[in-house]
């Protein structure tokens, strides 16, 4: 495994849009939907259970504030999103910090009828958006949620 990129300031500065007192959100630099976002723990861990009370609490909080508006924005069907996390080292994760990745999910979008080639898909980076497609959608994340990067 590599560094771990979710505890380099520099790194994880090009795609927040959102923070709270233990959490980051990011648009994924690396999206599998429209709308990919992750989780991030501003402390390094890897499992969930390593979070103490006040983390699950913020978490919880800064999900009801972002997921919906998410769900809004990128026209996910009936509420529909994805919500996963690899933890653990057969898990299949590609960063060893704990991270939730949550992606709106459409009637009839190109996984709608299986969940394996999501999960492949978001291991191998075959999503077909280039590095100005997610600095757009960064961009008007940001204003969404009037996050001001510094």
């Amino acid at each position: 495994m590599s560094m771990d990129p979710f505890c380099i300031e520099a790194e994880t500065g090009r795609s927040m849009f959102f923070r709270s007192e233990h959490f980051m959100v990011l648009y994924d630099i690396r999206p599998v939907v429209r709308g990919h976002i992750l989780f991030v723990p501003k402390r390094h861990m890897l499992d969930i259970l390593e979070m103490t009370k006040s983390e699950i609490e913020d978490f919880h909080s800064v999900f009801a504030k972002t997921v919906p508006r998410i769900l809004r924005i990128y026209g996910a069907s009936e509420g529909s999103y994805d919500l996963t996390s690899q933890i653990g080292r057969y898990s299949g994760r590609s960063v060893e910090h704990l991270h939730f990745h949550v992606l709106p999910r459409k009637k009839d979008d190109l996984y709608n009828k299986s969940d394996k080639s999501i999960f492949e898909d978001l291991k191998l980076n075959r999503s077909g958006f280039s590095p100005a497609d997610v600095k757009k959608e960064v961009e008007m994340l940001r204003k969404e949620f009037g996050y001001k990067p510094g």
